[in-house]
């Protein structure tokens, strides 16, 4: 029986793309520089003999893999609005490509042509957030855009790198401001894995099954938390009350710091 050539294209790609993913795991971890085709054999569950045959080398599949991220860069780069919205929706999107991440911010390859291309990727990323960060209102006197930049860059490397124990807050942070910017009176969000856990109906009635608490929200509650359910973005909340509820954004973000005062009442 002959088997069709199209099924053994797509059998090769999901080869290639098992054995990229198994690069993004140990770039991941920050050990990039310490990759060997028998680490990525093992972390992929593909034979040597199979990677082989789709990377001839260790160099080759890592070319192939700064080609991929930087494609995706692109991708992420070009459809970005601008202003400080458009920034914030840049940081997070980027948090939520986790390979995509660990690609602009584990520590480079030992192969110096491959490394002066990341870098070079890296900066190119650099330059793109000074420009935004330069649209951005002169509110920041007596501080330049570039040291903006160093700024935002090295949070969000923190709040990436896998041996921070506090990594996830500063994660969490970063999603809903930039670096520099004072908190607002509005009070932290409750932690995703929470909110995301929550038992809702439409009269109003919350219930988390991990603790047993409950309480009753209103309209306005209710609302809140079935958006953060499905968009946990604090800046899009914010918009999203505005618009529907045709409020300022001044009630809005005390509607929100009273209501997750509350949560953290009967949740925490």
């Amino acid at each position: 029986m002959v088997k069709s050539p199209i099924k053994k294209i797509s059998i090769a790609q999901q080869r290639k793309q098992q054995i990229l993913r198994a690069v993004d795991a140990i770039a991941e971890k920050n050990q990039l520089a310490f990759l060997t085709t028998q680490r990525v054999s093992k972390e992929s569950g593909v034979s040597d003999g199979v990677l082989f045959r789709h990377y001839a080398s260790k160099e080759v599949l890592l070319t192939a893999w700064v080609l991929y991220h930087e494609h995706q860069l692109e991708l992420l780069l070009t459809s970005m609005p601008s202003g400080r919205a458009g920034l914030l929706q840049l940081i997070q999107q980027l948090f939520k490509q986790a390979d995509l991440l660990s690609f602009m911010c584990c520590q480079s390859m030992d192969i110096p042509y491959l490394r002066q291309r990341l870098e070079t990727c890296r900066a190119q990323f650099w330059y793109e957030l000074q420009a935004r960060i330069e649209q951005l209102p002169c509110t920041y006197a007596g501080v330049n855009s570039a040291a903006l930049t160093d700024h935002l860059i090295l949070s969000i490397y923190r709040a990436w790198n896998p041996d921070n124990p506090e990594k996830q807050q500063q994660k969490e942070r970063l999603m809903r401001q930039l670096p520099w910017e004072k908190e607002e009176n509005i009070e932290v969000l409750p932690a995703q894995e929470v909110i995301q856990r929550l038992a809702l109906n439409d009269s109003g009635f919350v219930f988390d099954p991990m603790n047993g608490r409950s309480f009753s929200a209103n309209d306005v509650g209710l609302y809140i938390l079935r958006f953060l359910q499905h968009n946990y973005d604090i800046e899009a909340l914010l918009k999203a009350i505005e618009h529907d509820f045709d409020i300022q954004r001044s009630q809005a973000e005390r509607d929100m710091t009273e209501f997750f005062e509350q949560l953290r009442t009967c949740f925490a």
